[in-house]
């Protein structure tokens, strides 16, 4: 998904497992880390790809242009 509104929703996807992962270990009474880690870690992980998908697709148009700019004998 190497479009912006999917960028953009795995972005916001994230984000919300990440806060709510750390509202899980914050205000949960028992079992906190049990519940909040995996949520903390999943949101991470989506954060983490979203921008690996931005850089290469980056890198991808840095290529182009690149590409497209060179003279042609």
């Amino acid at each position: 998904m190497n479009t912006a509104s999917g960028i953009f929703f795995t972005w916001a996807l994230g984000l919300i497992f990440v806060v709510g992962g750390i509202v899980f270990i914050a205000f949960l009474p028992v079992n906190n880390v049990l519940y909040g880690l995996p949520y903390l870690v999943i949101g991470a992980l989506l954060c983490y790809g979203a921008w690996r998908l931005q850089v290469s697709a980056k890198k991808k148009a840095a290529q182009e242009d690149e590409a497209e700019a060179e003279p042609r004998p």
